[in-house]
Order: structure tokens, then C-alpha cells, then sequence
């Protein structure tokens, strides 16, 4: 293995630190688009408020009191001088439209196993969310949905089945190979679960690609989110 890497993979299931919380909780989101994104969280999970102003949400998906709270930071921007306003669209436009090098890239969340992870594709589809970016990262394969602000979603399967399949997953088609992963086609991928294929050949990369076609991956794959093949 190339020296400047490191890969620790005993950490899984073996690891907890001591300053470790108890768990990750909650995400919070400041915007100008407040219903909008409180509509997108509303048909992505499934949320209701567990308390809605016109400044703040709180909105659960669970048991818990609150997974997401969004804040609506327009009656603020509304107070902000001419120029200030304007150098805050653009900060805002170049924000959504070109490729940043800093900041968060995306949340994401688990769901296992497989089946459950196409269904919440096909019921998410009938409320009309699709995903902005499905992509196999080798170890797991996550589709990604865009909220109006432009901050991705992450909903991924892991492709192992139990413990012992976890090092052998990532040592031989994980981060050693390629880390970053190989665009797909999820509903490709649908045919082949319905047609039976093993989960060893659902979770390989380039496995929808057509024949003489080359799969795009790596920080190709991240830079072209739309594109499956070339």
C-alpha cells in the first residue's frame, strides 16, 4: 500500500473514544428558501414539526424530539443595506453554481439492507424526489438528494452481510483501489435485484455500464455527478 496512506480497519465495531457523545443527533440548516426546505425535508424522511414559527422548525422523523431544524434567515437579509444585499446574492449565487473547495459536502445516513434501500428509492420517487447522484463507493452505495439550497443527502447501503465480510469488502474493492467510487444507474441496478443477481454482483462497480462503455469514477464521478458512463 502507497506509504502516504492509512487505513485502519480494526477501528469498525472495536472503537469508541473517550470523548465520544452518545450519538449524532441532529443537523440544522440557516435559509432563504424556509418553506421550501421544510416542504424537502417533509417528503424526503417523512418529518412533522415538533415545533414552527415563521423564524425556526423543528421537524422529527422519529422518536426523538428533532432530527433537522432550519431557520429562516430572510427577515434578517431584509435589514441588510443595498450593497450589503447584493454582495450576499452573489456570495449565495456563486455558492450554487460553482464548485466549492471548503465547507460541508454532505450528511448522510445509513439503510440497510439492500431492499429496504430500493424501497425508499421507488416511495421517495412517487412523492417526485429523485436523486441528484447515485454512485458506488465500493464498500457502500449511496444515492444523493439535492435540497433547495443545494445540500446533498446521502441515503447508502453497506455491501457487506456481516462482520467478517467487512475487511474483505474494503480491502478488495474499497479504498485501497479507488475511494471515491463509480458512477451507477439505480434503476439498472433495480432490474438486476429483481432479476435475481447475488449481492456480490449488485455491489461492483461498473456494473451498470453498457458494453464498450467506460464507468466514470474516482473525482470524476464527484465533478460529473450526472453522468453514469463514457
Amino acid at each position: 500500500m502507497n506509504n502516504d496512506i492509512e487505513l485502519n480497519l480494526n477501528l469498525y465495531k472495536n472503537y469508541k473514544s473517550e470523548h465520544a457523545p452518545d450519538s449524532f443527533h441532529h443537523v440544522a440548516f440557516k435559509t432563504q428558501n424556509y418553506e421550501k426546505m421544510i416542504m424537502f425535508y417533509e417528503k424526503l424522511f417523512g418529518c412533522k414539526p415538533m415545533y414552527k414559527s415563521k423564524d425556526i422548525a423543528f421537524l422529527a422523523f422519529d422518536e426523538e424530539h428533532h432530527r433537522i431544524a432550519i431557520a429562516n434567515t430572510e427577515p434578517g437579509i431584509k435589514k441588510l443595506g443595498f450593497i450589503a444585499r447584493i454582495v450576499l446574492g452573489l456570495k449565495n449565487w456563486l455558492n450554487k453554481n460553482v464548485p466549492t473547495t471548503i465547507g460541508l459536502d454532505h450528511i448522510s445516513y445509513r439503510l440497510n439492507p439492500i431492499d429496504r434501500w430500493f424501497e425508499f428509492y421507488h416511495k421517495a420517487k412517487e412523492r417526485g424526489l429523485k436523486p441528484y447522484w447515485t454512485i458506488n463507493h465500493g464498500w457502500i452505495t449511496g444515492m444523493y438528494y439535492k435540497d433547495p439550497d443545494g445540500n446533498l443527502v446521502e441515503l447508502f447501503f453497506e455491501h457487506w452481510k456481516n462482520d467478517d465480510e467487512y475487511k474483505k469488502e474494503i480491502s478488495a474493492r474499497g479504498f485501497p483501489e479507488e475511494p471515491v467510487g463509480t458512477n451507477m444507474d439505480i434503476d439498472i441496478l433495480y432490474q438486476m435485484y429483481k432479476n435475481g443477481e447475488p449481492l456480490e454482483n449488485l455491489t461492483k462497480k461498473g456494473n451498470t455500464v453498457p458494453d464498450g462503455k467506460r464507468p466514470v469514477e474516482g473525482i470524476q464521478a464527484a465533478i460529473n455527478m450526472h453522468k453514469k458512463f463514457k
